[in-house]
């Protein structure tokens, strides 16, 4: 980066910093990012830069186009919270927080976009630079979510499936993103070419019968009871999942009865199923179908499971995380850079990663528990400048030349499938089975 650029960064980075930590005190939970969104397109507004809207419903594009031939590159941002307890800036309608970091992912890639429009820096340079501004990365609030879907507002319950669905990235050579780092930031600022588990979304429905709970339980069949053996046997099959699987079962549960004085008639649990690879998840997901049946069939409910496609596992290009590492080491010391590990939670920058080239680089500078009410910038330096630094200077060397080095990580690159097959594949695991008493 050079003196001009410097000095024009160090100012936008206030600015995009500013814009991330309002966000941060007004979250708003997937496809209801309504207010974050008017955010970034006031600042897009400002500076005079031209935007598509309500893309995948509350996303945005906005793209620097050098004029000239060459790679297309997008840089990613994700606009929603998640649900937090007593975080003290949780959205007091459904208690949305940004405890994931994702407004801090807005000001790094804001910095980044804006600085290299006000320095003109894609004049010398070839090809177009995407901000993609994507909603509802966080797996929640899944009634809302059908609501959209049942009202053909969108197709998908993930925000980048959506735009994956829209043809958003059908041109780009290369995606490059960051997000908090699950590592100690006591060890480590950077994390790179991590691996993330994927997953598959359960959702079961015990159906017994109601009778009165004091006179008249026999005449029942008591459904909680049933989600509760269900829970046991998914415990108890926790000694069959493999370490190297990386497997994780974890549920809710989300109606447990009408009333007290009433045998539950009705229960709700939420599920996930995560695992490191697409066999394992499948593999763990039938046994995991096996314990929900037979909670229901040893106390007589019917049953019903609604299948909801997750996330892909996350594989990062190796050729693009090795060019980005290049720009990292400019501002962080290699003992402070984690490489190659695996985490056991999920994003939808997963599905990314089966049909393109991408990074997402961890980065620290924060402290307390993700997805807790503890969560919050701690360093400035390390969540908002480093990033931004290294990635302007990343994109300045894949459109250089010609864009060369972005052409040859593409080329290098192997899908694990093609655009329609993932789409048929998010389409297969989107089922409802029923299962009567005793089948």
């Amino acid at each position: 980066m050079d003196a001009k650029m410097k000095h024009i960064f160090d100012e936008t980075i206030k600015q995009t910093i500013e814009l991330a930590e309002d966000i941060y005190k007004h979250p708003e939970l997937g496809y209801k990012e309504v207010r974050t969104a008017g955010k970034v397109k006031e600042i897009l507004e400002a500076e005079g830069i031209p935007y598509q809207d309500h893309v995948a419903y509350t996303g945005i594009l906005a793209t620097l186009d050098s004029g000239k031939p060459g790679p297309h590159i997008g840089l990613i941002c994700e606009l929603d919270g998640v649900p937090t307890l007593n975080h003290p800036y949780a959205n007091k309608e459904d208690n949305a927080a940004h405890t994931c970091g994702h407004y801090a992912q807005i000001g790094a890639m804001m910095g980044v976009f804006l600085s290299l429009n006000k320095a003109k820096v894609m004049d010398q340079l070839c090809g177009k630079v995407t901000l993609v501004v994507t909603p509802a990365e966080e797996f929640c609030d899944l009634e809302y979510r059908k609501g959209l879907i049942a009202e053909g507002k969108i197709k998908h319950a993930s925000g980048k499936q959506e735009m994956i669905e829209l043809g958003v990235f059908d041109d780009m050579a290369l995606i490059l993103s960051c997000h908090t780092m699950g590592l100690d930031m006591n060890v480590y600022d950077a994390e790179i070419g991590a691996g993330l588990n994927g997953f598959l979304c359960k959702k079961a429905i015990f159906h017994g019968k109601g009778a009165h709970a004091g006179s008249n339980p026999a005449g029942g069949i008591n459904a909680l009871n049933a989600a509760n053996l269900a829970m046991t046997g998914i415990n108890f099959l926790r000694e069959t999942f493999r370490e190297e699987d990386a497997i994780r079962v974890h549920f809710v549960v989300k109606e447990g009865g009408q009333t007290v004085n009433t045998v539950p008639e009705r229960v709700t649990m939420e599920m996930y199923v995560r695992a490191k690879t697409v066999d394992a998840i499948l593999e763990t997901d039938q046994k995991v179908t096996r314990a929900l049946r037979a909670g229901a069939l040893a106390i007589g409910c019917d049953l019903e499971i609604i299948d909801i496609p997750g996330y892909l596992p996350l594989h990062q290009d190796k050729n693009l995380t090795e060019l980005v590492k290049i720009h990292i080491l400019n501002y962080v010391s290699s003992e402070r850079i984690a490489q190659g590990t695996h985490g056991f939670a999920s994003g939808d920058m997963g599905d990314l990663s089966s049909l393109y080239p991408i990074v997402e680089i961890g980065v620290g500078g924060f402290t307390g528990t993700m997805h807790g009410c503890d969560f919050r910038t701690a360093d400035y330096e390390q969540a908002y400048h480093i990033p931004a630094a290294y990635f302007i200077d990343t994109i300045i060397d894949l459109l250089s030349d010609g864009g060369k080095k972005a052409y040859d990580i593409k080329e290098k690159f192997n899908p694990i499938m093609s655009k329609e097959a993932y789409l048929a594949m998010l389409d297969g695991f989107n089922k409802t089975t029923i299962y009567k008493k005793g089948e």
